[in-house]
């Protein structure tokens, strides 16, 4: 042990993910009380928004788009309904429940709910309108290119991970992250890595990733559509190694750093954690 107690670590990196890395790196403690002490976790109605929407766009992709709206809708609102579900049996206590702002979890849901599925009608018609020009590749080993499961080794950390998408397009091949939230992304890494995965199954070199930002609606409603390209040459893959091995090096030896901000308000674990305030 160290002088402050942290116990030293000497065994071999564990199998890592992009959520694991972006998680610890928001919030040390945040993940340290999700996924290492397992405290209950607050649900939300985005969480069940974006698997949802994640579902029914998956659906529709692996059917070779030829899935008809009424049905991709009608597994949207299976798997909403199963997650809410689900959630209900976790936390009967809608009290509980996390909604962003001042509105009742018997407000929030309903909404959301509907806003995946005009996020559902939005990605179809954007599908429609490039379908001449953009679509899903398929693997040199014959397997369509969505929910693409990878098992790699960066350094020595093994990664694994699922890649929503990967596409032609007028670029050539471009990863893509699927998002239904409204945060813009700060960073490309996750993109890095898929382009790595893919280098390291098949030995093909994608340049470009971007991100598929869902529709909006509200007060500043927006179609859906994805960002413009980002070149993923420009990230450097010594230095890719070294976050995903500093994040492996910290969570072994038990480095666990309290990170309060903004973020708090959206952590499902906020009522279990000293920097905010235990309940």
């Amino acid at each position: 042990m160290g002088e402050i107690g942290l116990p030293i670590s000497t065994g071999a990196p564990k199998p890592r993910s992009h959520s694991q890395y972006a998680r610890f790196a928001q919030c040390g403690l945040a993940y340290k009380l999700e996924r290492v002490d397992r405290k209950p976790q607050s649900p939300a109605g985005w969480f069940i928004q974006g698997i949802a929407v994640h579902h029914g766009v998956e659906l529709y992709e692996r059917s070779g788009r030829s899935l008809s709206r009424p049905q991709v809708v009608d597994a949207y609102r299976q798997k909403w309904e199963s997650e809410e579900a689900a959630g209900r049996r976790r936390e009967p206590d809608e009290k509980r429940w996390m909604t962003g702002g001042f509105k009742s979890a018997a407000k929030d849901l309903p909404d959301r709910k509907s806003l995946g599925e005009h996020q559902i009608h939005d990605y179809l018609t954007y599908v429609d309108s490039v379908r001449d020009h953009e679509y899903m590749w398929t693997t040199p080993d014959g397997r369509l290119a969505v929910e693409l499961g990878f098992e790699i080794t960066i350094g020595s950390v093994p990664i694994r991970g699922f890649i929503d998408q990967i596409l032609v397009t007028p670029y050539g091949l471009t990863v893509r992250d699927v998002k239904t939230g409204t945060k813009k992304q700060s960073s490309a890494l996750q993109l890095a890595l898929y382009r790595r995965a893919v280098w390291e199954m098949y030995q093909v070199d994608i340049t470009w990733g971007d991100f598929f930002q869902c529709a909006r609606l509200g007060r500043s409603p927006k179609a859906g559509g994805p960002t413009d390209p980002i070149d993923l040459t420009t990230i450097d893959q010594s230095w890719l190694e070294g976050q995903y091995a500093a994040m492996d090096a910290a969570e072994r030896n038990g480095v666990y750093l309290a990170n309060p901000g903004d973020h708090c308000v959206t952590c499902g674990v906020a009522r279990h954690c000293n920097a905010k305030g235990r309940e």
